[in-house]
């Protein structure tokens, strides 16, 4: 949807033939849509949008959005701790000096 969105207001607004690419992260999934400049024969559709004609590759990667991600770095994370559960500990993903306090149901 995200794509069709995009490119139709793309189209509308400047009157332009070429696309955007769309790599968007929800919570559980990552999905990604372009057009192909190649053949690519899975998960290729067609798609009519203000009267032209594409064929838009479209696919989705479980469990690869936000919330699955940072549920498994916080779970190495804590696997890997040399501390107390009740200490804070360096989160190789934020700034330097953050620390953060990791409440795990694992």
């Amino acid at each position: 949807m995200s794509k069709c969105t995009s490119n139709s207001l793309l189209v509308a607004a400047e009157s332009r033939s070429e696309t955007n690419d769309i790599l968007e992260m929800g919570g559980a999934s990552t999905q990604i849509a372009f057009e192909p400049k190649g053949r690519i024969l899975a998960d290729l559709f067609p798609l009519l949008l203000a009267g032209r004609r594409y064929h838009v590759y479209a696919h989705s990667y479980l469990p690869y959005g936000f919330d699955e991600v940072n549920w498994h770095v916080r779970r190495i994370l804590a696997d890997n701790s040399t501390t107390s559960s009740s200490q804070p500990i360096d989160h190789p993903c934020m700034l330097q000096g953050h620390k953060m306090r990791l409440q795990c149901f694992f």
